[in-house]
């Protein structure tokens, strides 16, 4: 009975990271529904490449967990949210650099306060690595780079480059760069996927429900009301420099 009671007063911690995904992406800037389109690439890329279940379990809240470490900036003096985006592609290299670490440290801290372990922190610090090893925030290269980051970081261009210039661009981007930005491996299994009608389930219109539900049923993570308050809080945009 007392496990009866305890169960009615959790929640599943995928629909919940799940759920606060959107507000993550209307804060950050970036198409709604981007986190859990990233995540749901990167568990069926998971699955495709024979990734077992209890390394698939961590990789999920990575993934929709990735943008954590760009964070929006205070409100203007009239009210209206303005936010910082952290554009790699601009300064200097030592400000590109500097500024990636910022991002890294953020995102991992994030993880950590919401309960998440190492392995999310360090795929988020990682995202922007190179497979050529001239990425950022420290010139990782090849299988030195976190699996899971490079996992998450072609899902995470794929759609974004998907919802600006269509899947076609995006497909043929991604190849390009396969050796030089991406793993290899994992674009070429990523592709075959799409080729195959991976990209089109992604307009699932419940599709937080479908991400959620990749999380292996036997690993499934639930928190009760304090663990759900330290997430939501942990997640909430933060104001700042």
């Amino acid at each position: 009975m007392r496990a009866q009671a305890v169960a009615r007063h959790t929640v599943r911690t995928a629909d919940l990271v799940a759920r606060l995904s959107t507000a993550s992406d209307a804060a950050v800037g970036v198409p709604d529904g981007h986190a859990l389109r990233t995540a749901f690439l990167a568990m069926r890329l998971a699955e495709a490449m024979g990734i077992g279940d209890r390394d698939r379990a961590a990789l999920l809240y990575a993934a929709l967990l990735h943008e954590a470490g760009t964070q929006p900036l205070v409100a203007s003096a009239g009210g209206t949210p303005v936010r910082r985006l952290i554009i790699l592609s601009r300064g200097t290299d030592d400000e590109r650099r500097a500024s990636e670490h910022a991002r890294a440290r953020r995102g991992a801290q994030v993880a950590l306060r919401a309960g998440f372990g190492p392995e999310v922190a360090v795929t988020i610090m990682a995202l922007h690595e190179h497979w050529d090893g001239k990425g950022l925030p420290i010139g990782l290269a090849g299988p030195a780079i976190p699996l899971f980051a490079r996992l998450v970081a072609a899902c995470h261009d794929l759609d974004r480059l998907t919802e600006q210039r269509g899947a076609r661009h995006a497909q043929e981007a991604i190849h390009a760069r396969a050796g030089s930005w991406y793993d290899p491996e994992l674009v070429g299994v990523l592709l075959a996927l799409c080729n195959n009608g991976l990209d089109h389930e992604l307009a699932d219109a419940d599709l937080a429900a479908r991400v959620a539900d990749l999380e292996p049923s036997w690993l499934e993570r639930r928190s009760d009301r304090d663990e759900a308050r330290r997430i939501r809080a942990a997640l909430a945009p933060r104001s700042g420099s």
